[in-house]
């Protein structure tokens, strides 16, 4: 009879797999010419990981009221799975806007840019935070700049300001926050470009010094496909929801904790093919992420599903959120719909 063993780690990815005259060792197929011959190597394995500190972590007592999946149908399963990640990729993808900075010598009022001096109409009040201090211009985008997203305006200047005198990280006085208290977003839907009507005398400003860039930019845009972050807090039921082998019933405890594993192993898989395609500035799409989620956190009947602005850090253009981190702002697809900037969260992290 021939031999179907499984010694299984922290997942189906790095576990070791004896099927007759072969065995799967970290996905490499080692081929033999006899079963001795493939499980003397099998067992080898299995000795060598538990003398480099390796422990068999799945080993359970199975008894007839709580039987898993066989080796080989957990095996079949992660192998079917991985070859559907470009699939669930491809499925989930969004189209964003890319944001591409360069250096100018010089941006009008109204032009799209990273920092800089704002638009701003004479009768509007200067954004400022609870003590007085007036905040900086982060971000302004002219949509009459940028090529069409479905739900975000076809016109009219969005604007992201934050405190930057020092006080605070980035504009942030909680985590993760949603008071515009020290940040604000402002959208000016019929923009006025007589420059005669706009504010150009920002003199009261305090010097930038909490601001995550140096010089003002200005701002290319393009159309991209965007795919999700496993980090994001929707990732692992989209997962689940899409492939049927995670939808089965009357499940005993240990296959549902060994499907559990399975989508664990499908993650890390995804992961290692698209995670370094994630980041970049945006608007809209799918964040990138330095840490977690905290979107996951926010008890709201709805969530902050729609990515307004990620600005990254970006060596070359002398772009920094602390620690190669990254700063985003997310609205609620509803909110955005009516054009409402007033409940807005903002978002920053580093390494």
């Amino acid at each position: 009879m021939k031999s179907n063993k499984i010694f299984r780690l922290s997942s189906l990815r790095t576990s070791i797999h004896l099927d007759g005259y072969n065995v799967t060792h970290y996905q490499e197929l080692h081929k033999f010419s006899s079963e001795a011959e493939a499980e003397a190597f099998f067992n080898e394995s299995i000795q060598e990981l538990l003398t480099h500190g390796w422990y068999d972590v799945e080993s359970v007592t199975v008894d007839e009221n709580n039987k898993d999946f066989t080796p080989d149908e957990l095996y079949g399963m992660f192998l079917e799975l991985k070859n559907q990640v470009d699939e669930f990729a491809n499925a989930i993808i969004k189209p964003s806007i890319e944001i591409t900075p360069y250096s100018t010598t010089e941006t009008t009022l109204w032009q799209s840019k990273f920092g800089g001096l704002p638009y701003l109409p004479k009768n509007t009040t200067y954004p400022e935070a609870p003590d007085g201090t007036p905040l900086h211009l982060l971000a302004q985008i002219n949509f009459s700049e940028t090529p069409n997203l479905e739900d975000l305006p076809e016109k009219g200047i969005l604007q992201f300001y934050i405190e930057a005198s020092g006080q605070t990280a980035y504009g942030i006085e909680e985590y993760p926050q949603l008071k515009q208290t020290t940040f604000r977003v402002i959208y000016f839907p019929e923009p006025d470009l007589n420059i005669d009507n706009l504010l150009n005398n920002f003199d009261f400003l305090p010097p930038g010094i909490g601001l995550p860039l140096i010089d003002c930019l200005a701002l290319n845009f393009a159309i991209k496909s965007t795919p999700m972050s496993a980090s994001d807090y929707r990732f692992r039921s989209l997962v689940k929801s899409h492939f049927p082998i995670f939808q089965q019933s009357n499940l005993t405890k240990a296959m549902a904790n060994s499907l559990e594993e399975l989508v664990d192993d499908f993650i890390n898989e995804y992961e290692e093919k698209y995670e370094e395609s994630l980041g970049g500035h945006c608007l809209g799409g799918y964040p990138a992420f330095v840490q977690n989620d905290d979107r996951a956190d926010l008890e709201e009947e709805e969530g902050y599903d729609f990515l307004l602005l990620q600005m990254n850090s970006d060596d070359e253009h002398s772009i920094m959120w602390g620690d190669e981190g990254v700063g985003n702002f997310f609205i609620q697809p509803s909110a955005l719909k009516r054009l409402d900037f007033s409940k807005i969260l903002y978002t920053y992290a580093c390494c």
